[in-house]
């Protein structure tokens, strides 16, 4: 996201959006105008598109870009890999489960050195931290302290 954003915080837009395709009105229906009907405003949204699209395209590995290739626009390429590697909202509300009854349930194992366990730990809050979720610091520090020795 700040990759896209630093080029052009309009690009960012675009990818949301989904408003790279022209539309009219015709009664209660949006239909795409023809390509003699756009405006100005219309032709840089395109453009807009294309250069989104070719940044995306540019920046997958090959496996990736044929995921997507498909897509016709920036908002769609972005929706696919969204699914891909953030998982759908019922995925990412099991994995957050998941982590939750890890912390919930966190013991230091036996023969485990405090390191070791303190990045266990550390991999299971910025998970959550990840999705969204978090604890109060005063949490976090009485869970750590109340494990055994």
């Amino acid at each position: 996201m700040l990759f896209i954003q630093v080029n052009d915080l309009v690009v960012w837009d675009i990818i949301i959006d989904d408003s790279s395709i022209p539309l009219k009105q015709k009664g209660e229906l949006s239909i795409p105008k023809s390509k003699k009907e756009w405006n100005k405003e219309d032709r840089r949204s395109i453009q807009l598109n294309a250069k989104v699209m070719h940044t995306l395209f540019c920046t997958l590995s090959q496996e990736e870009y044929n995921r997507v290739l498909s897509c016709l626009n920036a908002n769609e390429i972005w929706d696919k890999l969204e699914v891909t590697h953030e998982c759908t909202s019922q995925v990412k509300k099991s994995k957050v489960e998941i982590l939750t009854l890890n912390y919930e349930a966190f013991k230091m194992k036996p023969r485990e050195d405090i390191k070791a366990m303190s990045n266990q730990f550390s991999i299971i809050i910025n998970g959550l931290m990840s999705y969204g979720k978090t604890y109060p610091n005063e949490k976090v520090a009485r869970n750590i302290q109340s494990l055994p020795r």
